[in-house]
């Protein structure tokens, strides 16, 4: 009974990781057909660029039939870490679908990040997704560009 309960564990985490690797694939087949050029980073995550900044798409497997996917770009800015949060912290109070982070990166240097996160089971739902993001994404990217 023990086999049979372990056999069907590493099966059901197999599927899941199939999964995950699929949405991956999803969103690569997508972008190419709306004429991105994706690549993957050495991460194994999906970079393109959409009006000249790169974005990138992470994915990971729930473990319970669905991939969570997140379509982000970052900016590097010399603002203050400070001022950063304070404009993220007024984004995210007056804006719903994509989420503000700032932070510092290694040298100490503000990080501007702006994302879009989804759950997915089906390359339908994966498509539907991807085309909100890419709606989204770049004007909320022109936004903070031209607050700076």
């Amino acid at each position: 009974m023990k086999k049979l309960a372990l056999f069907l564990l590493m099966l059901f985490c197999a599927a899941g990781t199939l999964r995950a690797q699929n949405v991956k694939s999803d969103v690569m087949s997508y972008l190419r057909n709306e004429g991105y050029a994706p690549s993957y980073d050495e991460d194994g995550d999906i970079k393109f660029k959409v009006q000249g900044y790169t974005y990138y798409v992470l994915s990971k497997d729930s473990g319970m039939g669905y991939t969570y996917v997140e379509v982000r770009i970052q900016f590097a800015t010399d603002r203050s870490v400070d001022e950063l949060v304070s404009l993220a912290n007024d984004y995210n109070h007056n804006k719903y679908i994509c989420k503000y982070v700032a932070y510092p990166d290694s040298e100490g240097d503000g990080v501007f990040q702006i994302s879009m996160e989804f759950i997915t089971s089906s390359t339908a739902q994966t498509n539907y997704q991807m085309g909100h993001a890419l709606r989204l994404l770049p004007s909320e990217a022109e936004s903070f560009v031209e607050s700076l």
